[in-house]
């Protein structure tokens, strides 16, 4: 794991599940879950950032689906290194997507997992892809529904960002179910590397 100060670190999450087994502990006396979905992620973190300007690093731990063309496989845990929130709908022709800048933020990934990037739209993909839809999304590993707004905060807060992502399942149809069957296992593996032996 990377190092970092204790006293000036941010651990992390979605939801309590996610980072329980860092609460409480010495180890890590700023843990907090943020809520599920970029735009919870992002007004949660931007009042605790203001409450709290000690913070200087955050860890993201939290989980993913991978996409069926990414070499990466479920029941790993991965660090991306960098982060985008591209929405399907608007790659289908159903919608159309939303401008934003920067249009992606760079992660400090830790070189112990595997890296990629990371896409953080704002919904779950249902929509079978057995093959990207666009050319660019061949680009894309994983598929996480917080990271792009907490790490847009971050940034205008200049607070370097690492996430640790346990990849649950494929991203589809099944991606729910086979995210509720794996998360409290991946999650707990995930914690578990960061807990003093």
């Amino acid at each position: 794991m990377l190092p970092f100060n204790r006293e000036q670190t941010l651990v992390t999450g979605a939801f309590e599940g996610e980072v329980n087994l860092l609460l409480n502990h010495p180890q890590f006396p700023n843990v907090k879950a943020m809520g599920i979905g970029n735009l919870e992620q992002a007004v949660q973190l931007f009042s605790y950032l203001n409450q709290n300007p000690q913070i200087r690093k955050i860890v993201f731990l939290g989980s993913c689906g991978v996409y069926p063309w990414s070499e990466t496989k479920p029941n790993t845990i991965v660090s991306p290194n960098s982060v985008c929130s591209w929405e399907l709908s608007a790659s289908l022709g159903f919608t159309k997507q939303l401008p934003h800048t920067p249009q992606s933020f760079p992660l400090q990934r830790d070189p112990m997992f595997a890296g990629g990037i990371c896409n953080a739209p704002t919904c779950i993909t249902l929509h079978t892809m057995d093959s990207p839809p666009e050319e660019n999304w061949k680009t894309l590993s994983f598929e996480n529904l917080e990271l792009f707004g907490l790490t847009k905060v971050a940034n205008e807060f200049k607070i370097p960002v690492t996430a640790y992502l346990a990849v649950t399942n494929t991203v589809g149809p099944k991606g729910s179910s086979e995210w509720a069957n794996q998360w409290r296992e991946l999650s707990n593996k995930l914690q578990g590397y960061f807990l003093p032996v």
